[in-house]
């Protein structure tokens, strides 16, 4: 039965009114009309009589002149009966009075009921008042209920399973919310549906009727990305859309965060029961994106598949299991070979295809106990659920065959495709799910590295593996030291063995400053800067520096003062764009360009060739030089060197460690030398430690030595203020 408007108004404060206005009545009735019945509130003025409960259909005649919209009418001869009416001018209630008709006139008749209209007009002004603010609170009450439904906090779900449950519980709870008969979830992408019935409304064959609606109506849904509302089971439309479900059906699609459909939420009422309306179909949005948010957690908008969160939670998983029962799993890590040659020549969405062909061929040779997840750029996370190590080496196998066997047809074009594959058993000893992703890391990475298409198994013991693993440990500390400024420039002498016309020669070193403030090596981090491709950034946090520095102290501003030798590594000689990012800071710092010797080592300058040929032009023709450092470690040196227009050469450190004892070193380094004169370069000796080495590479007649035993490395800034306190011209310079 609908609530009752008369139990939110104070009746009694009317009652009092009434008796003091009307002392000829001995009793007062509100009777509210709700649908087929009544209810009935009664003050008695001095003895308390029977109230009488009138129905909605016992309105009799209006008295034209009563007041507002309430309505006069005799109901019995000794009765004063007003009607009160709602917004809409349909009767509400009645206000009547009980009065003796033997004791009073005609007149006071007249009086009293002027007296009931007046009153009854206020109750009537309370009455529509409060109506609407019960409607407004029932309102907001369901706008609240649609809050929490967003925003509940039950959405934050563990694992994967606990996902599946939330789904299943957001259906429920739509049974529960919307009081229908049955809801069905369906999420073609992902493989899954789920349903709950109303037990007071058992609806036969949920799962056959999910199914239904699956291959039915949810075609419709994808193509018009809109709500449906069929109540009428007998119209054309119902048929069209749902012909074997003879349920009234309202559905609504789930959809992403890209706008794209993936799935549908429906709910079925049996005939009989009540239409569906837009205020259900709000609420049912309500609960879709719920589901939306879920799914979004747990599965890749690209592929389908696991996000690397809801992964982690099956990695643990696994890990608890081998714990308590020693029974192993095998971790995969599949790497899609080449996928920036496939975006570069193709175009992204060729990429794209590749990843989802890719996952599609993965997922289709998996068991199903076994998981499959998207890890992010062309990379897929496989756990062979209770496997050996043998069995895990068994499905990889298979895996990388399969991959390699499929080809992607991209615009009639095919795109053959490789992967390399890691593995990482996860045993009893295996600490947490983070190391058991990172020795799947770094397997893969060394099957990449080892010429890609292959398979690496993750042992604790192998050596290459172990320094990738040091290497990716020192990536962090790179990154923090380059966020946290714990980087220095030091600088090392180049001590001319020749009369030079220069006030200075050094080279610029760089050091990191480690958590606990010690002075970290470059051979420690320079190596898996290199790896990770950060030493490109490095090298413009270096010359950036380095130009600031030298500004400050006024050296490197004037032609021919000296000459100051700053490294740039392989990927700086591929970057596009650092000509103009050294033009740029040197015109900002009035750097000379000819202090500026810019070193580039054989093997970076031979491996860009094309580019590093390009850049040493652009440079020199600013007026910048060039070294080229570490030469005659590769096979072809003098063959390169014709191609590469530099202008000093710095002979390797390997082999003038031992200019004083091996005579093999001593004649490498002595040819080395008599070719650079001959091509009129300047020949520079690094390694130079001790005061023997010093004399042998000045008497083969090299022209620069570089060493401890000329300087041990110093921070620049110290470097320069020495420099220039023995050297006044540079100060007025």
């Amino acid at each position: 039965m609908p609530d009752s408007v008369l139990t939110s108004i104070d009746l009694d404060r009317y009652f009092s009114l009434l008796a003091d206005l009307v002392p000829e009545a001995h009793s007062f009735v509100v009777c509210e009309c709700i649908g087929d019945c009544n209810t009935a509130a009664d003050g008695c003025n001095g003895t308390a009589n029977a109230c009488v409960d009138y129905s909605c259909a016992d309105a009799s005649t209006q008295q034209e002149d009563t007041p507002s919209d309430c309505r006069l009418a005799r109901h019995t001869d000794s009765d004063l009966r007003v009607t009160i009416t709602d917004r809409m001018g349909d009767t509400a209630a009645y206000l009547q009075a009980a009065v003796s008709g033997d004791c009073i006139t005609q007149e006071q008749t007249v009086l009293i009921t002027e007296k009931l209209a007046r009153v009854a007009g206020c109750l009537q002004e309370e009455y529509r008042l409060t109506k609407e603010l019960n409607s407004m609170a029932r309102e907001l009450t369901g706008r609240y209920e649609e809050l929490n439904l967003v925003y509940d906090n039950r959405d934050e779900f563990v694992d994967i399973n606990q996902g599946n449950e939330l789904l299943q519980s957001i259906v429920m709870n739509c049974v529960v919310y919307l009081d229908v008969d049955m809801v069905a979830l369906t999420l073609p992408g992902q493989d899954k549906q789920f349903c709950a019935t109303n037990r007071n409304n058992q609806i036969p064959d949920a799962d056959e009727l999910t199914t239904s609606l699956t291959t039915r109506l949810y075609d419709h849904i994808l193509e018009n990305s809109e709500h449906i509302i069929l109540n009428d089971i007998n119209s054309n439309q119902h048929r069209r859309m749902c012909p074997d479900i003879p349920y009234k059906v309202l559905a609504t699609p789930v959809i992403n965060a890209d706008s794209e459909v993936i799935g549908m939420l429906a709910c079925l009422n049996h005939n009989q029961r009540p239409d569906f309306y837009n205020s259900g179909r709000s609420v049912l949005s309500v609960m879709a994106r719920k589901v939306s948010k879920v799914i979004m957690t747990s599965y890749d908008s690209l592929t389908g598949l696991l996000t690397g969160r809801a992964f982690d939670s099956v990695i643990s998983r696994d890990l608890n299991a081998a714990r308590l029962t020693g029974q192993t799993s095998c971790l995969l890590n599949i790497d899609l070979d080449q996928l920036k040659i496939i975006n570069d020549t193709h175009g992204r969405e060729a990429g794209d295809a590749a990843i989802r062909q890719l996952g599609e061929r993965i997922k289709g040779n998996l068991r199903k106990s076994d998981t499959v997840a998207y890890l992010g750029e062309g990379r897929f996370g496989v756990l062979v659920d209770k496997s050996t190590a043998s069995h895990g080496i068994t499905v990889a196998e298979m895996l990388r065959k399969q991959i390699e066997e499929s080809t992607l047809n991209w615009k009639s074009i095919p795109v053959e495709l490789t992967a390399s594959i890691g593995l990482a058993v996860i045993d009893q000893v295996m600490p947490d799910a983070d190391t058991a992703l990172e020795s799947a890391e770094l397997a893969r990475d060394t099957a990449k590295e080892s010429g890609r298409n292959r398979i690496q198994i993750y042992h604790q013991g192998d050596k290459e593996i172990m320094q990738r693993k040091n290497n990716m440990r020192w990536v962090n500390r790179i990154q923090n030291a380059m966020r946290d400024e714990r980087f220095l420039i030091y600088c090392q002498q180049i001590k001319p063995l020749k009369r030079q016309d220069e006030a200075y020669h050094f080279e610029i070193l760089l050091r990191m400053i480690d958590e606990e403030g010690s002075i970290v090596s470059p051979e420690y981090f320079i190596a898996p800067a290199e790896q990770y491709h950060l030493m490109a950034m490095i090298d413009q946090w270096v010359i950036k520096s380095t130009f600031s520095q030298l500004s400050e102290h006024g050296i490197a501003q004037t032609p021919g003062e000296g000459l100051v030798s700053i490294n740039l590594c392989g990927q700086s000689m591929t970057d596009k764009g650092i000509v103009e990012r050294i033009s740029k800071q040197m015109h900002q710092f009035g750097i000379e360009p000819g202090c500026i010797c810019l070193e580039v080592t054989e093997t970076a300058a031979i491996r860009n060739l094309d580019s590093a040929r390009h850049i040493i032009k652009e440079l020199r023709s600013i007026g910048c030089r060039f070294s080229l450092d570490d030469f005659g470690t590769g096979m072809s040196s003098f063959s390169y060197l014709k191609e590469l227009p530099v202008d000093n050469l710095k002979i390797d450190g390997s082999f003038v460690r031992k200019v004083t004892d091996d005579q093999v070193a001593r004649a490498m380094v002595t040819s080395i030398n008599d070719i650079g004169h001959i091509m009129g370069l300047k020949t520079i000796a690094e390694y130079v430690e001790n005061e023997a080495i010093l004399h042998d590479v000045e008497v083969i007649g090299i022209d620069y030595a570089q060493g401890y035993e000329v300087m041990k490395p110093a921070p620049l800034k110290d470097y320069l203020h020495e420099l220039l306190k023995g050297n006044q011209s540079l100060k007025t310079g």
